[in-house]
């Protein structure tokens, strides 16, 4: 009996430091979408493809109906996600919270950040979005 409960102790402990080593289980891969600051139309949207670790794709931005930005390049590994949006300290950092399926993170710095927090299902292309006059 002892024997039998040990297996199962040493089981249970392999695959736990299995998951710890080998990270996350969960896919960035999918539309997401995060609000801005300001008002509801203020809005950033992800689209992230996955192979293994390693993430790739475009965000996009737009506010009150107009596009500010698209195409610009996401990458990142696993779970960090990172990108560059056009203008002075623009540059996000986030991290995709498996438990959550959620990626959480700041664009900027400083007392100029912003907090972004992109959750699906977003668009993935700024629907609708008008270019700036």
């Amino acid at each position: 009996m002892r024997f039998k409960l040990f297996i199962a102790f040493v089981a249970a402990v392999t695959a736990s430091a299995c998951n710890l080593l080998t990270g996350s289980s969960g896919s960035v891969a999918g539309s997401w979408r995060a609000q801005g600051i300001g008002h509801s139309g203020h809005y950033f949207d992800l689209s992230l493809t996955q192979d293994d670790d390693t993430i790739s794709g475009v965000v996009c931005s737009s506010d009150g109906g107009f596009l500010l930005f698209q195409g610009v390049r996401v990458s990142g590994e696993l779970p960090d996600v990172t990108f560059v949006a056009p203008g002075p300290n623009a540059r996000f950092a986030g991290t995709f919270e498996d438990d959550r399926d959620q990626i959480a993170g700041d664009l900027g710095s400083g007392a100029g950040h912003i907090p972004l927090r992109f959750k699906r299902p977003g668009d993935g292309r700024c629907g609708g979005a008008k270019p700036l006059p």
